[in-house]
């Protein structure tokens, strides 16, 4: 098999943190792509550790993790490789963020997804033979970050839809890899290589999160990439790294939809309308009851 990594680089005191990780890139023929806002030539002594020459590519602060990911794919041929893996730096988290239930501060976020792929040369060689074993397993990511899309987000709504009918496909399912890391194959991105994804749809997108469309787009994008898979009858496969963990969340899954349909307060749409629901009734809230 052929494998591509993708790094984005954006904090470079985490080189040394990913050189150690990709030091697990076992029994497969890969090539290594970087993608950094503007080139620091400082990291290419650094990566001449890993024995294979990297590619660079420079794509501006634009997108995030994600114009840089379609960046890579449009600039290969994807018939070169069989599989993708998308890897990038992420920020320390100082303040605590909880999702499905489990604390996710300072660095937890970016360990998490990328351990479920690279944790040890064992494990990332146990994911390969998952893909041979099953021609049509489509992406692998982390069992605690793959999440259902809420309703209550803005870029979950209109925007989510209405980029999934530009592009063609059909309804891509309720779950993705909150952060974008994953090994995937690689002949679900070749519609990334379509002219109708440009680099315009991502302009003045800012990495202190600025609001707006541009913003909203990335997350937008962050959930099609791993939602794809269900466009072209592939599946999905979590990775468990704490059994614990995911019994809970399992168990959360499971009696969540009961406790809401028992008793819940959401809100709904781009205008954040409020809603009661008891016994599965759901009843408007006006401004001037709360």
């Amino acid at each position: 098999m052929r494998l591509l990594v993708h790094l984005h680089i954006y904090y470079y005191d985490q080189v040394n943190y990913f050189l150690e990780k990709l030091a697990n890139v076992t029994g497969v023929d890969w090539d290594l792509f970087i993608t950094e806002a503007q080139h620091n030539r400082d990291i290419e002594n650094a990566f001449s550790s890993l024995e294979i020459i990297p590619h660079y590519l420079e794509t501006g602060n634009i997108g995030y993790d994600i114009w840089p990911f379609i960046a890579v794919i449009k600039s290969v041929n994807t018939e070169d490789y069989d599989l993708v893996m998308k890897l990038h730096t992420k920020n320390k988290r100082d303040t605590e963020a909880r999702i499905n239930g489990f604390s996710l501060k300072y660095h937890r976020w970016r360990d998490e997804l990328v351990d479920s792929l690279l944790r040890s040369k064992a494990h990332f060689f146990k994911l390969l033979n998952m893909f041979k074993l099953d021609n049509r397993l489509g992406l692998v990511c982390s069992d605690w970050l793959y999440v259902k899309r809420s309703n209550n987000h803005r870029e979950d709504l209109s925007m989510l839809q209405n980029e999934i009918k530009r592009l063609g496909f059909r309804y891509t399912g309720d779950y993705f890899c909150a952060g974008t890391m994953f090994i995937a194959r690689i002949c679900l991105f070749r519609f990334l290589q379509s002219d109708k994804i440009s680099s315009s749809l991502f302009e003045g997108e800012a990495r202190t999160g600025t609001s707006g469309l541009s913003s909203s787009m990335a997350h937008v994008y962050e959930r099609i990439l791993s939602m794809v898979p269900f466009e072209y009858s592939y599946t999905v496969k979590t990775i468990v790294t704490n059994r614990f963990r995911s019994a809970c969340i399992r168990f959360t899954n499971f009696t969540g939809p009961v406790l809401r349909w028992l008793f819940s307060i959401s809100c709904v749409g781009e205008d954040r309308v409020k809603y009661l629901t008891v016994l599965g009734i759901r009843i408007k809230i006006r401004e001037n009851q709360m």
